[in-house]
């Protein structure tokens, strides 16, 4: 779904060529460059958080399918999870905001400390008996509201970030 978003970038991209004066062009051509980074960031989000989370993924799919593994099995895989959760929470941590788009950074770097804080509630959810993520994805989605009210304001397409990091 990410390449239709860039697709979806590229074309609406080529229809805002007709300002004569050079001014209104390279206006333009700023917003256009605004919307390129924020796109770019918005992936390198969702790629960082991929890169690291299959473990916590794939518990949450068993979870979601009530086909956890019981016992030792389980306890490994709760291990897994928690620790590919840790990877994610860390690479979320390390992200900077380039400083192209500095006229967000305030309600980036919150998105961000969002995001890695419902990693850090699904990392004390794996230490209990029963696993209960639902806070950990309510914080989420406002990390993914945040994002997307920034692409929306700048004529982007905003899919949701959980869809792109729970594949």
């Amino acid at each position: 779904s990410a390449a239709l978003l860039l697709a979806a970038c590229g074309n609406e991209q080529s229809t805002d060529t007709t300002e004569t004066t050079s001014g209104s062009a390279t206006m333009e051509s700023g917003k256009e460059s605004i919307k390129s980074q924020l796109m770019q960031f918005y992936l390198s989000v969702s790629k960082e958080i991929n890169s690291e989370d299959a473990p916590l993924n794939d518990f949450e799919i068993a979870q979601a399918e009530e086909a956890l593994p019981s016992g030792e099995e389980l306890s490994e895989m709760k291990e897994a999870a928690a620790a590919a959760a840790e990877q994610a929470k860390q690479a979320v941590e390390a992200i900077e905001v380039p400083e192209s788009l500095s006229d967000y950074q305030e309600e980036i770097d919150g998105a961000l400390t969002s995001i890695a804080t419902s990693y850090e509630m699904k990392i004390e959810e794996l230490g209990k008996e029963t696993v209960d993520f639902q806070a950990a994805a309510e914080k989420f989605a406002e990390a993914d509201e945040v994002l997307n009210e920034l692409l929306e304001e700048n004529g982007l397409v905003a899919p949701k970030l959980s869809n792109e990091v729970s594949q």
